[in-house]
């Protein structure tokens, strides 16, 4: 019998692809056979060409396979591979988390230390004395740089502001003899960096900034606490603080954010201290619901709106007695700009007007804070001017900004005349 493996390679076309003979292998034979005139029977071809056909099947059959158990192989190793990685970068994630809230805590503990050595004034002994005295701390903006004319911004600029705010909100508590004092931080502690003059206007970078700002709202908070008051503190979140570029909604969306990081860090440090007579509410969430002298207070920065109108406000009051809340007057800020109604208040920021405002929103206005009086179901209402600061002394930033290398509105100015028009 002659060997026809030779011509194997074209039986095999013919059998699976050949339309008239596919899958007849006594036919592919016959076919060859007279093609090249071969020697052989056609049965002994048939016969020759279905060995071989088993042959080349169980191959193709095993290559199949191990190339099926190659691609298994290869998956699982890529799996591993990723799960591996997005454990190592999971891993590297909250060992650095863990390794920054233990620095952050030495800070805290540091601090602490430090707060256990000031001495406080007691607290009032008297227990007759009713109602309490609100003051509200908005839209400071530390970091921001302003040189305008008629308004200049910095951290030095911010302390004395501030401290005149607490100067005068307490001397009027003291006058009439309250003994609880609530302050109230209702967002934005920290300048947004998003925009370009923003980030051209600052004084020092936003982590630096932070502690800046822990330690000048750590003042404020021990002026208050030392002149015999009570104090509770509760702070909600704004928007220009926050941490991304994308504006959430959701207390743990926003939760991210420098207002966070600075409220949190002064009440870690308080904790820490046992500092007598001073109480910390929330400090994390977009809007909180605060009873004072009985009557229940919306916070929130105001980034809907709400305080903006008396028909917002009503409105906002609306949604949420839908959800069983009965509110007697709600605050916040965010517009920069004193607005003081019935039932709602927003408060002015201490930064006063800036290039935005003025240019952008086409908004003049005055540095101010609100401060209110509670007492037998009234509210009375009191917004600070700040915008004249000449004759007070703020609280202690200049060592501060020193060790920060933080830029003051001083040295943004140059003293250069570059042309110069003489009539």
């Amino acid at each position: 019998m002659v060997k026809n493996e030779e011509y194997f390679e074209e039986a095999l076309m013919l059998y699976e692809t050949d339309p008239m003979i596919s899958g007849n292998m006594s036919a592919v034979a016959k076919f060859l056979k007279h093609k090249y005139n071969m020697d052989s029977t056609k049965d002994s071809i048939r016969t020759q060409f279905n060995k071989l056909m088993k042959m080349h099947y169980a191959d193709k059959e095993l290559v199949t396979e191990n190339v099926k158990l190659a691609k298994g192989k290869q998956r699982s190793m890529d799996q591993n591979r990723i799960a591996n990685k997005s454990f190592r970068e999971h891993a590297r994630i909250e060992n650095a988390l863990g390794e920054f809230a233990k620095s952050q805590l030495q800070v805290y503990k540091k601090h602490a230390k430090a707060l256990n050595k000031i001495k406080l004034t007691p607290l009032h002994e008297s227990k007759s004395a009713s109602g309490v005295g609100v003051i509200q701390i908005t839209d400071l903006h530390g970091n921001e740089l302003v040189d305008l004319p008629h308004n200049t911004y910095d951290f030095n600029v911010l302390s004395k502001r501030l401290k005149l705010h607490i100067s005068e909100a307490c001397r009027h508590f003291k006058q009439d003899n309250y003994k609880k004092v609530a302050m109230f931080f209702t967002g934005d502690l920290l300048n947004s960096d998003r925009r370009l003059d923003e980030l051209l206007l600052a004084s020092t970078n936003r982590a630096k900034a932070t502690s800046l700002m822990r330690h000048i709202i750590t003042q404020a908070i021990l002026d208050v606490r030392n002149q015999g008051f009570e104090v509770t503190i509760v702070s909600v979140l704004g928007n220009e603080s926050r941490v991304g570029k994308e504006m959430p909604f959701s207390n743990e969306g926003l939760s991210d954010n420098y207002d966070f990081m600075i409220m949190d860090g002064i009440r870690q440090a308080f904790d820490l201290a046992n500092i007598e007579g001073v109480t910390w509410g929330g400090v994390d969430k977009v809007e909180e619901i605060v009873t004072v002298d009985d009557s229940k207070w919306l916070l929130a920065h105001n980034i809907s709106g709400m305080v903006n109108t008396q028909k917002n406000a009503q409105s906002g009051i609306g949604r949420l007695a839908l959800n069983g809340n009965n509110i007697r007057f709600m605050i916040g800020g965010h517009i920069h700009a004193t607005n003081i109604g019935d039932f709602y208040a927003r408060s002015g920021s201490t930064v006063g007007a800036n290039s935005y405002s003025e240019n952008a929103l086409g908004l003049f206005g005055y540095a101010a804070q609100n401060y209110y009086l509670c007492r037998d179901g009234r509210i009375t209402k009191i917004s600070v001017d700040l915008q004249n600061i000449e004759d007070v002394n703020g609280y202690s930033v200049i060592k501060e900004l020193e060790a920060y290398n933080a830029k003051s509105v001083s040295k943004t100015k140059i003293n250069k005349t570059v042309f110069e028009v003489v009539i």
